[in-house]
């Protein structure tokens, strides 16, 4: 049984199991009756070579929900005696030692309860929890009229949440998944409507980062601080080394060979928020696409995570130095060895979305993604042009036909439909399998 579910009721963003729902409905109609499978955890089967390391995951998982050690905070009814004051402080800005205190005060009251036991064990008390602090935020400064000064109280406000939060980074598993779902709500700046995006703190983000790239805690943590760190690319407006940084942190997890297959996922889904498709400092590294490509091209890794990572060609960050045609033939070998492990287990929950993640490798969600430039369009075969490549305009076909029939997950294919597909992979191995330069290139056995 996993320990680590993909992450996806904590953000304001559709799932990606929602998205695809709904594309698909849009899009081909007979789909409608499997779309509701989409979103459901996928099964795992773990190799022997990373049992053990995933025992010890789970085992570390379960001794987090053991602990009981709730931290020092003030009582209720010492909380509603300051709430006064700190709502004033919170709207007005504070700055004195005894104004400071007030406020840090309250924090703590209001955050350090996760840890305490019969606290956590209500879900709807860490909800609201995290309402209430988001609250805080947005209304934080909000009477300052310079901005200048606003922006210092916010930060100073920032700074004091993310203290509180770092008390619990080594407490219950409730107070971590706390912690880090609380991060990525600090934002320096609000957003403007119809403007600017949000600013998050950057000692936020430097800490959502520490803990996704932490030996001290498990993935089940891990994937709070990639859905988090997932929110803040789709909420905030981050300059192009912050996202590098992200991408890093997350290729950093992916190469792990044992972590399982709902937190690669999750990971894979936030490289999909990267906008930036390859380094301009410390190199010039595709960004996102590079574990997409490394993840696809893994045989060894579940088949759902490739097919999410085929996907993610499909929709993550490119640009023309990027050979895709080399990639799509990668995509269609990976969709031969779907098919064969399909038709080893038919009717398994995780194909419909492995098999919508290959359609969607090609296609788009919206027709407004089929507009702009090449770099702003989604789907291979919209990013091609209007004169694709063999490479992509043949194998998208038979691809999106493993797709269709993974989604309506019943019948399974017979050695006459996949013989296309093999004779494709056969004849088209690319001359030069490298893809982009400075990458390794893919491996065509």
């Amino acid at each position: 049984m996993p320990v680590v579910a993909r992450n996806t009721n904590r953000s304001w963003g559709m799932s990606a199991g929602c998205r695809i729902a709904a594309a698909l409905l849009s899009v081909v109609t007979f789909l409608s009756t499997a779309s509701a499978q989409l979103d459901g955890i996928p099964r795992e089967e773990v190799s022997p070579a990373c049992l053990k390391e995933v025992l010890e995951e789970q085992e570390l998982t379960r001794s987090l929900r053991q602990i009981r050690q709730p931290l020092p905070h003030i009582t209720a009814e010492e909380s509603v005696q300051i709430r006064k004051d700190y709502s004033n402080l919170l709207y007005s800005g504070y700055s004195s030692a005894a104004d400071t205190k007030t406020v840090r005060t309250y924090l703590e009251y209001q955050i350090l309860q996760i840890t305490d036991p019969e606290f956590a064990a209500i879900p709807s008390n860490g909800h609201q929890l995290l309402k209430e602090i988001q609250s805080d935020v947005q209304k934080a400064g909000s009477r300052i009229g310079n901005a200048s000064n606003q922006l210092t109280m916010r930060r100073q406000f920032c700074t004091d949440i993310l203290n509180v939060c770092r008390k619990l980074l080594d407490n219950s598993f409730d107070a971590r998944i706390t912690a880090v779902s609380i991060m990525k709500y600090l934002q320096e700046t609000r957003p403007v409507t119809g403007g600017a995006a949000a600013r998050l703190h950057q000692d936020a983000l430097s800490e959502l980062i520490s803990v996704l790239n932490s030996g001290e805690q498990p993935d089940s943590v891990k994937v709070f601080a990639a859905s988090s760190l997932r929110f803040v690319l789709r909420n905030c407006d981050l300059i192009e080394t912050e996202q590098f940084r992200i991408s890093d942190a997350v290729y950093k997890e992916l190469q792990r060979p044992c972590s399982q297959s709902a937190f690669q996922q999750t990971l894979l889904e936030t490289l999909m928020e990267i906008d930036r498709p390859r380094r301009t400092v410390g190199g010039s590294d595709p960004t996102s696409m590079k574990a997409f490509v490394m993840v696809l091209s893994d045989r060894t890794r579940p088949v759902e995570v490739r097919c999410l990572a085929a996907q993610g060609v499909g929709r993550g960050a490119f640009d023309t130095q990027m050979n895709l045609s080399v990639i799509s033939w990668k995509i269609a070998q990976l969709a031969g060895d779907v098919a064969r492990e399909f038709n080893r287990a038919p009717g398994d929950p995780k194909w419909p979305a492995c098999g919508a993640a290959l359609i969607f490798a090609y296609r788009h969600f919206t027709d407004e993604e089929t507009q702009g430039t090449l770099l702003e369009r989604k789907g291979l075969s919209n990013r091609a042009g209007d004169n694709p490549p063999a490479a992509i305009a043949d194998a998208a076909p038979l691809v999106q036909m493993v797709g269709v029939r993974l989604v309506r997950n019943s019948t399974t294919f017979t050695i006459q439909e996949l013989t296309p597909l093999a004779n494709w992979i056969e004849g088209n191995k690319p001359a030069n399998p490298r893809w982009d330069n400075g990458q390794p290139p893919i491996p065509v056995d």
